[in-house]
């Protein structure tokens, strides 16, 4: 199975997108993008959820969790619900998948409603 780094390396290399470039993309230099592909470093978690946006792949890919890289079961549901699903999501049925997604949504925007009137 590929490392992390292996991946990152392939999916760059992929877009022909050198170390500096895919570096300038997220804020960091060309030796630290080469320690991550070398497997010395690796990225922190927001960056490896920046590195899957820019690749077209999933977070669950770069870590070696799967090795598809067609992040097409959840490319169409929101980021921040698809990073939260539970491990066996994938098996359930479409309503009980619509179901879990619209409780997700629910909680979301009750806590950001809670979270504004609070700041307020």
């Amino acid at each position: 199975m590929a490392t992390l780094g292996q991946r990152i390396k392939q999916l760059r290399e992929n877009k022909d997108m050198s170390q500096i470039e895919l570096g300038k993309l997220i804020n960091v230099g060309n030796t630290t993008v080469s320690q991550w592909e070398s497997d010395k470093r690796s990225p922190d978690v927001p960056t490896i959820k920046r590195l899957a946006d820019i690749f077209g792949t999933s977070s669950d890919y770069l870590l070696g969790r799967t090795d598809d890289p067609d992040h097409s079961k959840t490319k169409d549901l929101p980021q921040t619900v698809a990073a939260y699903l539970p491990e066996g999501f994938e098996k359930l049925s479409p309503e009980a998948k619509k179901e879990v997604l619209e409780y997700a949504e629910y909680i979301m925007a009750k806590y950001a409603k809670k979270e504004e009137k609070d700041r307020s």
